[in-house]
């Protein structure tokens, strides 16, 4: 064999080693490809770096187990939170409404609806009371005290001249009055009382007086009313209470009342 053909034979043969080593290295994963093993210094046993992520977010199961616990106790607490939103949401849509509206007098509440508003109902009959307590002098410049007795508490008069007390009554319009009731103190034998039921035009509808003196609570009443039928549109309604600051406690209102029916 000549001498070229064995540097060609030489040359070929080398090549060849040459490929095959390359392909034997190609085959091998190499240091940085091959399983580590477990290092105590992380909760998974190894550092999650980009050769363990193939999706872009890291796999449940490389995940360590205290975060993969962790995980499902909130999404059970999340579940568990939101089904006692949910009852509650059911038990507030049976709740009734705090009640909004209200009756005029001589009226009554009939129904009560779901979002608070009531339907009302007019009464066949009725009583409006007031206070003679909360009765104020005609004059400014009379003086008044509670006082308390036996049986009932009212106001009397402690200095100026002889008053009355004014104190409005609130009766339903289209009512007619039957009957006016006077309550009180009158244990001054010289001195008294009377009461009042007028209209704001100054027209007397009724009229009741005390007779004698009596160490008790009394009551006097009448059914002879005039102007029966009730104009709240365009009058106002209140009683007079007479006082005397000469009776003082001994002359002491304590409250009337005005009985009506609708018709």
């Amino acid at each position: 064999m000549s001498s070229g053909k064995i540097a060609a034979l030489v040359l070929a043969l080398a090549a060849a080693a040459a490929g095959g080593a390359l392909v034997m290295h190609a085959l091998d994963p190499g240091e940085g490809l091959r399983p580590r093993p477990a290092s105590p210094d992380f909760p998974g046993g190894h550092p999650i770096d980009a050769s363990f992520i193939t999706t872009g977010r890291v796999a449940l199961e490389r995940m360590p187990r205290e975060v993969t616990g962790a995980l499902d106790v909130h999404s059970a607490e999340i579940a568990r939170n939101a089904t006692e939103l949910s009852k509650a949401a059911a038990i507030l849509e049976t709740k009734q409404a705090r009640i909004t509206g209200k009756c005029e007098p001589g009226s009554a509440i009939r129904l009560v609806a779901a979002d608070g508003t009531v339907i009302c109902q007019r009464l066949p009959l009725g009583v409006v009371s007031v206070s003679a307590l909360a009765a104020v002098p005609r004059s400014s410049a009379t003086g008044t005290a509670q006082g308390s007795v036996p049986g009932g508490v009212g106001r009397y008069q402690t200095s100026g001249e002889d008053d009355w007390l004014v104190a409005p009554v609130p009766l339903p319009d289209g009512a007619v009055v039957t009957g006016f009731s006077y309550v009180f103190w009158d244990a001054d034998a010289a001195i008294d009382g009377a009461a009042y039921l007028y209209r704001s035009d100054d027209v007397p509808l009724a009229a009741l007086k005390t007779r004698g003196a009596a160490s008790e609570v009394r009551i006097v009443d009448t059914e002879q009313i005039d102007q029966k039928k009730v104009d709240a549109s365009a009058f106002g309604y209140f009683v007079y209470f007479q006082v005397s600051a000469k009776a003082g406690a001994g002359l002491m209102p304590i409250a009337a009342s005005v009985s009506y029916r609708l018709p």
